[in-house]
């Protein structure tokens, strides 16, 4: 058990009456060490208080620390699913972009294959319509010439 100032102060010594102590050297040292004892217990007491208020301090960091922790897991995580979601976003837009010219291609293609069929088929009525002023061109030749036989030279 730990004694306190007052205990030293008040503590009292058996003298012996030739060997005994100088009573007041005594208690001028028990004084003094109960002085150091007492400002020993007051600073013990306010480092006791500090180490508190600093446990306090510390755990109040400790939580902080925690909070900052599972808020940089939090936002990593949500980095992570931004960029997952935009990497899918970019392939739909890529995929649909891709069916789009998929479809101007197929588009183009059957219009080409339109125009290639006009085109034939304006050659084809071309190639029809030259036929008939040729055969035109030589009914009326062979009209002419039958004219020109039929007809008498002219005296004149």
């Amino acid at each position: 058990m730990r004694m306190t100032p007052m205990e030293i102060r008040q503590q009292q010594f058996d003298t012996q009456l030739f060997r005994g102590c100088d009573v007041q050297q005594v208690d001028a040292y028990l004084n003094q060490v109960a002085g150091d004892y007492e400002e020993l217990m007051k600073e013990n007491n306010l480092l006791k208080e500090q180490l508190a208020l600093l446990e306090d301090r510390l755990h109040g960091v400790e939580e902080r620390e925690q909070l900052l922790k599972e808020t940089l897991v939090s936002a990593q995580r949500m980095s992570e699913e931004m960029k997952e979601g935009v990497r899918r976003e970019a392939q739909l837009v890529l995929r649909e972009a891709e069916l789009q010219s998929e479809k101007m291609l197929e588009a183009a293609r059957a219009e080409e294959a339109k125009i290639k069929e006009e085109v034939l088929t304006l050659k084809r009525a071309r190639r029809q319509v030259l036929e008939g002023i040729h055969s035109t061109v030589e009914r009326f030749q062979r009209l002419a010439a039958e004219e020109f036989q039929r007809e008498p030279p002219d005296p004149a």
